[in-house]
């Protein structure tokens, strides 16, 4: 015998199978048979019949895609490049290390490296930190690919072709331009500071690649750990999944690597630090850094009495 709470439990079920017959049978079935007086009216209609749907179907805050909208229409308003930029700084910092690099490995039309540009200043005022900040581009957009997980449905050779003149005028920042294959050898020549983080660009799964691909060379200019930001790893329109793209690179790479991996950040509801950017952040573990195992957290647990009152985190907490 079922009790009182019990139906109350389903009640929400029930309601949303009485909502879903009603619109089914009644308000879709008005729509299918309204006579439209002309293709526009019917053309509007649709527009806002989806417009509804997405609204009232998206699964985030309104909120997190309205500050989406944002970055996508000032392009460089970036906050996910700003904080993955600050905390992987900090973590720098926390090391005793002063003087970091920055990668970012896809430049294009330069929204990102002026973006980071501009983050760098209060960063370095803020942490009293200096932040080498590198580019890497082929120069001729998007390469000319017949791998199949490249998505070559999605990209075609010389997209995103970058103006390097313009870039040259607006920037500060070294970039090199060519074959990723051979631009991580002359970055390398410069002796350039630890790596704190590298926001990945690349689109394809073979330029992608290609950079993991030298992640063994470039270890002794890690941190132990390096943030890493993945702009392609969820795109719906391009179908990107396990099998192709960044993701297959990523996985490939994990395969073939033990003393260093790429780990998903792990989602936390006490996490507020990477807006825009949580689900696409990854860590690279440089196990091998001696400073690995290094203690940099927090004192937390000097009084975890039942008695003590204090709070251990904060939306502000370093």
């Amino acid at each position: 015998m079922s009790n009182q709470n019990d139906s109350n439990d389903h009640l929400p079920s029930e309601f949303l199978v009485y909502l879903h017959f009603y619109i089914k049978h009644h308000v879709g079935q008005y729509y299918e048979d309204f006579d439209y007086p002309n293709e526009t009216l019917k053309y509007i209609h649709h527009k806002l019949k989806i417009f509804f749907l997405r609204v009232v179907g998206y699964e985030k805050p309104l909120r997190v895609a309205f500050l989406k909208y944002l970055s996508v229409k000032y392009k460089t308003f970036k906050p996910h490049y700003e904080t993955v930029l600050l905390e992987a700084c900090k973590e720098a910092k926390k090391l005793g290390i002063n003087n970091v690099s920055v990668l970012e490995l896809g430049v294009a039309g330069g929204n990102g490296i002026i973006a980071l540009e501009k983050y760098k200043k209060s960063i370095e005022s803020y942490l009293k930190i200096k932040i080498d900040i590198y580019g890497f581009d082929t120069g001729e957009g998007m390469p000319k690919s017949n791998l199949k997980e490249d998505l070559i449905f999605a990209f075609k050779p010389g997209q995103f072709k970058i103006d390097k003149d313009s870039i040259a005028k607006k920037t500060n920042s070294k970039i090199f331009y060519g074959d990723i294959k051979n631009t991580v050898g002359d970055f390398i020549k410069l002796n350039p500071n630890k790596i704190c983080c590298i926001l990945f660009d690349l689109d394809y799964y073979s330029s992608t690649k290609a950079f993991l691909d030298q992640v063994n060379t470039l270890k002794k200019y890690l941190l132990p750990r390096v943030l890493c930001y993945f702009d392609d790893l969820h795109v719906p329109e391009k179908y990107i999944s396990s099998v192709n793209g960044v993701p297959l690179a990523i996985n490939e790479f994990n395969s073939l690597n033990t003393n260093c991996k790429l780990g998903a950040s792990v989602d936390h509801i006490l996490d507020f630090k990477f807006p825009l950017a949580k689900s696409l952040i990854y860590v690279l573990h440089n196990f091998d850094n001696p400073d690995y195992n290094r203690f940099i957290g927090h004192a937390y647990g000097d009084d975890l009495s039942i008695k003590s009152k204090k709070i251990n985190y904060s939306i502000l907490d370093d």
